[in-house]
């Protein structure tokens, strides 16, 4: 039986007009389903950011009709205030939204507003941080930080809210490689809690191994909409938006014409696959934050209660992002591995298995607490 998703964010011929007469958003209709992966692509000034603004409040519409859980965007202070507490916005410089002086003090605002016990309010300013990393920084003022610490602060007072939507404008603009892939660990980690994931990027090789729905805006436009291998296909709305095809996509079709096979990867690994000789798979072993026992090959780790234990522990990982995947390659190369992995991630892993095993290799995965 097919299951019927339901839409959080619905826009329908969503226009929207700056003072002065620019066009920013033209007939704009968007189904975001509920629970889903969202990455909007497309070039600078396309109305990423006009759009997003209108999914939080910020902005109204000059005409057509925005919806969020099926019911029409109330733009009164009050149902605003109720919109922001579930729909929360990242904004692209955080130096737009950061305006307390110190870090926890930020973080700890929106919670703070909601009228929750304080307990409660340190609880999640506390796991707030400890998702970005920036527990040690609690008591720095704000203006002592780097851009790409201003930005975790920002990402952690969103996170503080609990969303039901999490919306990131550029999230990964102005950071490090290392927490770029954490700041995908982290929306992976709040998607498999069950929040809807929305992110605005250029990078289309995340945005195709990432994402479950892909729009690409041009101009106030949309010219597409669909899956990361439905919309990489479409070559003329991707030369009218300015993108490349990613890596992966482009070797999927290479092998898909040469190979005869209709089985595409989304990571790297998985598409080369397709390409490798016959090689006996080593053994994935899955750890729990706690676990201190015996472990094989390299160690990764991945979701914030694994990162936080290993660090606190000084577990000895040198695969310290991206660890899923990585750790799935030296395991098809014939290597055992250790995965230090939070158990809401587990549906991350499974995925990333079920694409291996579509190409007929089973991974042996052993579990250890």
């Amino acid at each position: 039986m097919k299951v019927e998703m339901t839409t959080i964010l619905e826009t329908k011929n969503l226009n929207y007009v700056y003072e002065g007469g620019k066009h920013a958003l033209r007939n704009v209709s968007v189904k975001i389903p509920t629970g889903c992966k969202v990455a909007f692509v497309g070039p600078n000034g396309a109305g990423k950011s006009t759009l997003f603004m209108h999914f939080n409040g910020i902005l109204k519409q000059t005409d057509g009709e925005i919806e969020y859980d099926l019911k029409k965007v109330d733009h009164s202070k009050k149902g605003l205030i109720q919109l922001r507490k579930d729909v929360a916005f990242v904004m692209q410089n955080p130096d737009d939204q950061i305006f307390n002086v110190i870090v926890e003090d930020d973080v700890a605002f929106g919670p703070f507003n909601l009228d929750l016990p304080m307990d409660e309010v340190r609880k999640r300013v506390d796991d707030a941080l400890k998702m970005v990393g920036m527990e040690e920084e609690r008591k720095r003022a704000i203006h002592h930080l780097s851009f790409g610490q201003r930005k975790r602060v920002a990402v952690a007072s969103a996170l503080a809210m609990q969303p039901k939507v999490l919306i990131m404008d550029e999230p990964t603009a102005g950071l490090d490689p290392e927490m770029v892939h954490r700041l995908y660990e982290i929306a992976d980690e709040v998607n498999m809690k069950g929040s809807t994931v929305i992110i605005s990027t250029h990078d289309v090789e995340t945005a195709y191994s990432w994402a479950d729905l892909v729009i690409v805006i041009v101009k106030g436009e949309v010219l597409a909409q669909g899956t990361p291998f439905e919309v990489f296909s479409m070559r003329d709305v991707l030369e009218k938006a300015g993108l490349s095809v990613p890596m992966v996509h482009e070797l999927n079709e290479f092998i898909s014409l040469n190979k005869g096979t209709n089985i595409y990867g989304r990571t790297m690994s998985t598409v080369l696959l397709n390409l490798r000789r016959a090689c006996a798979p080593g053994t994935l072993y899955v750890m729990r934050p706690g676990y201190s026992g015996e472990m094989h090959g390299r160690v990764g780790m991945y979701g914030s209660a694994s990162r936080s234990f290993v660090e606190k522990n000084a577990v000895d990982a040198p695969i310290r992002f991206n660890a899923i995947e990585r750790c799935i390659e030296d395991v098809l190369n014939g290597n055992d591995a250790t995965l230090y992995l939070d158990e809401t991630l587990d549906h991350v892993l499974d995925r990333k298995l079920l694409d291996v095993a579509a190409h007929g290799i089973t991974i042996m995965v052993e579990e250890r607490r």
